[in-house]
């Protein structure tokens, strides 16, 4: 979708619920891209690893980010490269209360995005309330936790939520009352939200589906995503297709389920039994790691080859080892910290940084397993991919 057509049914989509004021028409003009900002480049081919651990890292954070030109989660908008900074504290000036809701802290991608909530609340002296949910098919108890948020007099609500649908009508509700959504991590479909700072399920598929390509060797692949009826998940396997289309890739299957290590382990049992000739599970972290029991007991290890669309200390532990061989760097712990400083950019009338829409650029990383030419592992960005060593979940700050 070209942006003049999305930004057209956007404003008309905010006419039809109701949402205006201070939520859309009063905020000022996005700031222009910036090529390159605390001695980090938009263009991240004229960065090093050393270069961004020290940006993301400092007190006044910048990373490189892709502002995208179109406003509905998962849209076909533009991607234009630019550095991220955040408002300085100076320019901080409200007592703001913020809360965030988590779908669960169950893994390590989840904890670490409650880091960096952690981290930025520290930096601008917000105060912090975080809940999670307990999984995704928790959408009733994720409702009354948005609703608890505005009750104990939140400001912003950073919403990682549960269901892509399911929590429209209480975003748009507060979202009429003046509350500042900002749309966190997964996607949601309300046009109600501020902004949206979102893990890019297109962008990792894409750059998977590209490498796999890329390599050369015939893939026969089944996917793990994760539950079935997500439409991120069928978002990043159609972008897979896309990317992989015109190489040696074929995808024979897709199991869906639970992310539970027991249930992956038995969608991987099953699957390769009904699918010999298969010999690469792609799927979440939880699925790479789970593959590594089945296919030492099978003697398959040579042979199935594995890669998540996403980065855990387990997965980073199995590139070390050579137990998985792959994995998608979303480079997106820092998320957390995006979506507070674009509430706190609109509880303080500041304009955004290039667009309502932030996103991160990836790449795949792969370690032994994947053989010495493709073994990029120490270009790992950690600091934007795990969370810090010994992170416990925090729940309220300041």
């Amino acid at each position: 979708m070209k942006r003049k057509n999305c930004t057209m049914l956007f404003a008309a989509a905010l006419i039809a619920s109701g949402v205006t004021g201070t939520q859309a028409q009063d905020r000022p003009q996005p700031l222009p891209t910036v090529a390159e900002a605390h001695g980090v480049f938009a263009d991240n081919s004229k960065n090093s690893v050393e270069s961004i651990k020290n940006a993301v890292t400092a007190g006044d954070w910048a990373v490189p980010v892709e502002v995208i030109g179109c406003e509905t989660a998962g849209c076909d908008g533009a991607r234009t490269p630019s550095v991220y900074t955040p408002l300085p504290v100076s320019e901080i000036s409200g007592k703001w209360n913020i809360c965030a809701v988590l779908p669960h802290v169950k893994d390590p991608y989840w904890v670490g995005q409650d880091a960096g909530l952690v981290d930025e609340a520290k930096r601008t002296g917000v105060t912090l309330q975080v809940f999670e949910a307990g999984g995704y098919t928790e959408i009733s108890k994720q409702l009354n936790q948005i609703s608890n948020c505005v009750a104990s007099g939140a400001n912003a609500v950073l919403v990682g939520a549960v269901s892509s649908d399911a929590l429209n009508p209480v975003i748009e509700e507060i979202a009429a009352q003046g509350i500042v959504v900002i749309d966190y991590v997964n996607g949601v479909s309300s046009p109600a939200v501020a902004g949206r700072a979102l893990f890019e399920h297109c962008t990792l598929g894409g750059y998977m589906g590209k490498h796999l390509k890329e390599t050369g060797e015939p893939v026969k692949a089944v996917w793990f995503p994760g539950p079935a009826g997500v439409s991120s998940l069928e978002t990043m396997i159609r972008c897979f297709k896309e990317q992989a289309e015109g190489g040696d890739v074929e995808v024979l299957g897709v199991s869906y389920g639970d992310t539970g290590k027991d249930a992956q382990l038995n969608l991987i049992e099953n699957a390769l039994s009904a699918y010999p000739e298969m010999n690469y599970i792609l799927g979440s972290a939880v699925t790479a790691d789970a593959a590594t029991g089945p296919l030492n007991e099978r003697g398959l290890t040579s042979k199935v080859k594995t890669a998540s669309y996403y980065f855990t200390p387990e997965v980073y532990a199995g590139l070390e080892n050579g137990s998985i061989t792959c994995a998608s760097a979303g480079n997106d712990r820092i998320l957390s910290r995006i979506a507070m400083d674009m509430a706190i950019r609109v509880l303080e009338k500041k304009p955004f940084h290039g667009s309502s829409y932030i996103g991160m650029a990836a790449n795949v990383i792969c370690g032994k397993g994947a053989g010495e030419k493709n073994d990029n592992l120490s270009t790992l960005i950690k600091e934007l991919n795990l969370p810090p060593e010994g992170f416990r979940p925090v729940f309220s700050v300041n």
